[in-house]
């Protein structure tokens, strides 16, 4: 803090008053510095621990939606062979359709 001067006061008196101040300013600043590092190091700790959390909860979920996905490809895949055993004929000629129009549009140029 500043003082104000007094008229008795020598100026060697200041000089060394100053140093003192200069002193702790140094020490607060240090103190400062320490705590904003700590503080720096905490919030890092927690994001990181964030985001972890994140990346599992993402692969959890992405595993469900790729159970379900492969779940519903294999029901979808009963019922195409279901229909295919109950009309043999119509699944054939679908078949010789979807072939025709893939020629037919993969053969122009």
């Amino acid at each position: 803090m500043a003082q104000a001067k007094s008229i008795d006061t020598s100026p060697q008196d200041e000089i060394d008053q100053l140093s003192k101040q200069i002193v702790t300013l140094r020490e607060d600043i240090s103190a400062i510095s320490k705590t904003l590092s700590g503080l720096g190091g905490a919030t890092r700790d927690a994001a990181v621990d964030g985001a972890r959390r994140k990346v599992s909860e993402l692969r959890h979920t992405g595993e469900q939606q790729l159970h379900a996905a492969q779940h519903r490809a294999e029901e979808m895949g009963q019922q195409a062979a279901d229909a295919v055993r109950s009309q043999p004929a119509a699944a054939v000629g679908i078949a010789v359709g979807v072939g025709f129009l893939l020629g037919f549009m993969t053969g122009r140029k």
